[in-house]
């Protein structure tokens, strides 16, 4: 109970304690199911800005806790759902935000290939060709094997097992070239089916140290936000490491 020291008699009296105990959780939660920097930010900003619009403190710790947790899985569904036609996130665990799932475990029950494969593109951040050309395949044929094992990495998240290859294979890679390098993805009407491999790949990412924490520039425009809002500062900043 470490995270409500902050919190007098199991109630939050100001915004400040809200914002310094729920900002990291939110982001990480986020980034896992956006797989980026700035869709994490839309998603995280949309939370607080609504909470800030409808918290009225002071307020039970639960009750406060209990409406950020749904805002956060409503931010998380409505990316999906307007950006890529994904109608909703239901039958996986979006509802545990510090849960960041380790490399290992994302990547057990994987083929030494798959696991190559993903550590290859993710975290040494080589393109399909360099992968292709070092395990003597067509670029192709690499691109493939990824999203197989991107599907597969899904399944730790409790996605069902892929009934067949993945569909949108060029839309997908393209995806999962955006995410590697950093960037907001081009945005497509995804095919259920090809979903999971787009949520593998934002998990993959999410695993990798450094890549799911805020950054400080983005911290403070969003505190100033809350400012104009509220009309009142969110006076403590929290104590956090930026990559």
């Amino acid at each position: 109970m470490a995270h409500l020291a902050v919190v007098r008699g199991l109630m939050y009296t100001n915004c400040s304690q809200v914002f310094k105990r729920w900002l990291m959780p939110t982001y990480r939660t986020s980034f896992r199911w956006t797989g980026n920097r700035a869709d994490s930010e839309d998603a995280t900003s949309w939370v607080f800005l609504e909470m800030g619009d409808h918290l009225r403190l002071p307020e039970l710790v639960q009750v406060v806790d209990d409406h950020v947790l749904d805002l956060t899985l409503e931010a998380v569904t409505r990316h999906w759902f307007e950006r890529y036609g994904i109608a909703r996130v239901g039958g996986v665990e979006v509802s545990a935000p510090e849960a960041t799932i380790p490399l290992d475990a994302l990547f057990e029950g994987l083929t030494a290939e798959m696991r190559l494969l993903l550590v290859l593109r993710f975290l040494r951040r080589r393109s399909p060709e360099a992968i292709a050309a070092q395990l003597r395949i067509r670029p192709e044929a690499a691109r493939r094997r990824i999203l197989a094992a991107l599907a597969c990495v899904a399944q730790r998240i409790a996605f069902p097992p892929p009934s067949s290859e993945s569909p949108q294979a060029a839309n997908v890679s393209a995806y999962v070239d955006d995410i590697v390098a950093r960037r907001r993805p081009v945005r497509f009407k995804v095919d259920p089916e090809a979903w999971p491999a787009m949520i593998g790949a934002g998990h993959i990412q999410a695993a990798i140290a450094g890549n799911d924490l805020p950054g400080k520039g983005f911290i403070r425009s969003l505190e100033g936000r809350l400012e104009e809002r509220s009309g009142r500062g969110v006076v403590t900043r929290p104590r956090i490491c930026s990559a």
